[in-house]
């Protein structure tokens, strides 16, 4: 399988094809699930014949690769924008706790439903699964490097992707729920992230 476009996408009216085919296999996703995934499915919904599909994408695979890929970039972006904010932390339990709370909030439930169809496929697919072991290195990479510079700690870099791991856990919990047990449910979710980090990273009160 090649996992790259077929057609570079320099011109805009390329990009809006791009584009276009991309929402629809959201759609497709979001519809039909990704054992039911295919191109002529996409095709369908985005209005464009299977020869538009496939002179961007050679197969399904590559269209789940690049929407995998644009979910990877988003989550980053929010990282990024987060860390360089102005805002200031008390505590580095206060900070993770911040940013589980923007991360649940920054996630729709079409956001959490594709991703768990996007899940799905990274345990069938190689390259995605690759992809995932990346994008996993450079959050906690950004994690690690603004909890030793920002709060002066050093921590076990395993104790980060420790509290990387459980926040992911605790925002999939939260996006299962009901809509109307979710808003409990995250706050929740967000004081045991607070709770998790105070138990690892700060000194016991004296008796």
């Amino acid at each position: 399988m090649n996992n790259t476009l077929r057609t570079n996408p320099q011109q805009e009216r390329a990009i809006a094809t791009i584009n276009n085919i991309l929402e629809a296999s959201k759609r497709v996703l979001l519809s039909e699930g990704y054992e039911k995934f295919t191109t002529n499915r996409v095709a369908a919904a985005s209005g464009f014949n299977i020869g538009t599909i496939y002179r961007y994408f050679p197969d399904k695979e590559t269209i789940i690769i690049r929407l995998y890929q644009k979910r990877q970039d988003d989550a980053l972006l929010l990282l990024t924008s987060l860390l360089t904010s102005d805002i200031k932390w008390n505590g580095v339990d206060e900070f993770f706790g911040y940013l589980l709370k923007k991360y649940i909030a920054n996630h729709s439930d079409e956001d959490h439903a594709i991703a768990v169809e996007l899940t799905k496929a990274a345990v069938m697919n190689q390259h995605i699964k690759a992809l995932e072991k990346t994008h996993d290195e450079r959050i906690l990479a950004a994690l690690y490097e603004a909890v030793t510079e920002y709060f002066k700690l050093a921590l076990d870099r395993r104790l980060v992707q420790f509290f990387l791991e459980l926040g992911m856990q605790l925002a999939l919990m939260v996006s299962m729920k009901p809509e109307e047990k979710r808003s409990y449910t995250a706050e929740q979710a967000i004081t045991t992230m607070v709770a998790a980090v105070q138990i690892h990273c700060l000194p016991l009160p004296a008796n």
